[in-house]
């Protein structure tokens, strides 16, 4: 699947005024090792996915935020929040009887 996939954040994200990353994919049933580059405005890294897209169509790009994070326990807590976030977006499953 070739194309640009932008992270869309939601209302309650604060990625505002974060640098932005584009990884680059191989698609297609290509065969290369992917890489990112960054970091960018999230408008200049959309515009050089969406370039670098016209010229070559076997690539994925995908666009998101760079989450700045020094030790491993800030991966550790963003790895939590992102857990609960999904709990509770899951619907209540009923109790097996």
């Amino acid at each position: 699947m070739a194309g640009v996939i932008v992270y869309e954040p939601d209302d309650e994200s604060d990625v505002e005024g974060l640098p932005w990353a584009v990884t680059f994919e191989a698609s297609a049933g290509d065969e290369w090792a992917s890489f990112v580059c960054g970091p960018y405005e999230r408008d200049e890294a959309v515009a050089l996915a969406e370039g670098v897209l016209a010229e070559n169509r076997g690539v994925t790009a995908v666009v998101e935020p760079l989450v700045p994070a020094e030790q491993p326990k800030d991966v550790l807590e963003i790895i939590e929040d992102l857990q609960s976030y999904e709990d509770e977006d899951e619907p209540a499953t009923p109790a097996a009887e």
